[in-house]
């Protein structure tokens, strides 16, 4: 058994509950999730699926392991999106995103960078994988946008304002994630030129 205290304050068993009672996820701003996202070349996912995940099994006692689905989060990415719109229906809010067609065409998306980076080795195709791999982020985040809307909606906060600041980590991630990204430009275009 794993008690948890409804709201008026009777224990509940959390397992017993159906999914939109314990479909609470992580809560973000869309511009927040961007920027994270953009700023750290996608490495935001990790995170992002983690809390998420943990956020989870917090709330619904399922014996799961986040730090695994974060790592290996495009073979989670359908379930966890199948949670969401569990969530939406059962609690009856409406929102359309397509969960499956979107989950699918971001592990389309990966599977074509892996691809990509494999296939086009050569010294003279780094400029094309460059361009390809952002192409391919910046894809990514769009179908990550609306799947985060849905989110915020079942959270109940369609604006995702209560998770909307900036916190001093975020901008340490951000910064370092934007001095990569341009070493890796440098390496691109110096090993090009």
């Amino acid at each position: 058994m794993n008690p948890a205290t409804a709201a008026d304050g009777t224990l509940v068993d959390k397992k017993s509950r159906p999914d939109d009672e314990r479909s609470t996820l992580y809560v973000v701003s869309v511009t927040k999730f961007i920027l994270l996202y953009a700023l750290t070349a996608g490495g935001y996912v990790f995170y992002w699926s983690y809390r998420n995940w943990a956020s989870y099994k917090e709330v619904s006692g399922a014996p799961i392991m986040p730090v695994m689905r974060a790592v290996f989060w495009p073979f989670f990415i359908l379930s966890l999106f199948d949670k969401v719109q569990n969530g939406l229906d059962m609690t009856g809010r409406s929102y359309f995103w397509h969960p499956e067609t979107r989950g699918l065409l971001i592990m389309l998306l990966v599977m074509f960078a892996v691809l990509v980076s494999l296939f086009f080795n050569r010294p003279t195709d780094t400029v094309f994988v460059f361009v390809a791999n952002v192409v391919l982020i910046a894809s990514c985040c769009a179908m990550f946008v609306e799947a985060q809307r849905a989110i915020n909606m079942l959270g109940g906060d369609p604006q995702g304002s209560h998770n909307s600041a900036f916190t001093c980590s975020n901008v340490v991630w951000m910064v370092v994630g934007v001095l990569y990204m341009a070493f890796v430009a440098y390496l691109v275009f110096m090993f090009e030129g």
